[in-house]
């Protein structure tokens, strides 16, 4: 895989097209669903030695909270950084104008795949949707805000340290003037302990990346919460899976472990679950 994180991409794009979401046919496609068979059924191995939270599942509740918190923003313009093979762009701009950021391989890789298609070919004309090729820690934010934004940063924090977090977090912050943060992360020290099936995934995880791995540190939601704060946002919440469960949250009677964070830099709270 070159040192990056595609098999990951991978995955959630065959996660995506499993879950059916709206757009996630369009990036269909056999590597897509070898990776997401193969990690299901050492997923099923795990699950029946130690039993834990189901993988798919998670993914999927966490898609859909960053999906519900950012339609609930009502923004102007949506920035989804590490875009990989996400399908929201191609859903979210037929009313909004959406940038998808990834390195340019996979920008690349993502068009390609839309190309396949008539109804691909129709999301790739669209005004409303652009893709920049670009390195996240390198890119300047601002000016891709355009108006009300929303920064969505999904399967992208697991693999930053604390120091690459605030400074990311430092970056959106001061690059929205009205808007909102909406990512995932659950800290390390809530997730149990790997056991050996853990770390020989760990193992064919930086085998992949390139050495890269999840960041492993004792920060608590509450420091993670704070330190969001101390870099500009002016409230800070975070959302599981059950807090929304009024809006169709998928699969609430399964074992999961989704936590998502909105931040906001400007007044106005978006409707949904109660400010933590």
């Amino acid at each position: 895989m070159g040192g990056d994180l595609s098999v990951t991409a991978l995955y959630t794009s065959g996660v995506w097209a499993w879950a059916a979401f709206p757009g996630a046919e369009l990036y269909d496609h056999e590597d897509s669903r070898r990776v997401f068979q193969v990690t299901e059924a050492v997923m099923r191995v795990a699950r029946f030695l130690k039993g834990g939270p189901s993988l798919k599942h998670s993914l999927v509740q966490r898609h859909f909270l960053i999906d519900h918190l950012t339609r609930s923003a009502s923004p102007e313009t949506v920035v989804e950084l590490a875009a990989g093979l996400s399908r929201r762009g191609a859903s979210f701009s037929e009313s909004v104008r959406y940038v998808e950021v990834d390195l340019p391989h996979v920008i690349e890789r993502k068009e390609a795949l839309l190309d396949r298609t008539e109804a691909g070919r129709e999301v790739l004309g669209r005004a409303t949707l652009t893709r920049i090729g670009a390195d996240v820690a390198e890119l300047d934010l601002a000016p891709l805000v355009e108006g009300r934004t929303v920064v969505v940063a999904e399967g992208l924090l697991m693999y930053l340290d604390a120091t690459q977090q605030r400074a990311l977090w430092s970056r959106v912050a001061s690059a929205l003037p009205s808007g909102a943060f909406v990512f995932d992360l659950v800290p390390a020290i809530e997730q149990p302990p790997p056991g050996w099936l853990g770390r020989v995934l760990g193992w064919l995880m930086q085998r992949f990346t390139g050495g890269q791995g999840f960041v492993v540190d004792q920060r608590t939601r509450d420091d993670v919460r704070s330190e969001l704060l101390e870099a500009g946002f002016t409230s800070v919440r975070w959302i599981e899976p059950a807090d929304l469960a009024n809006e169709g949250v998928p699969h609430l009677d399964t074992p999961t472990q989704t936590l998502v964070f909105e931040c906001l830099t400007g007044p106005v709270l978006p409707s949904g679950a109660t400010r933590s």
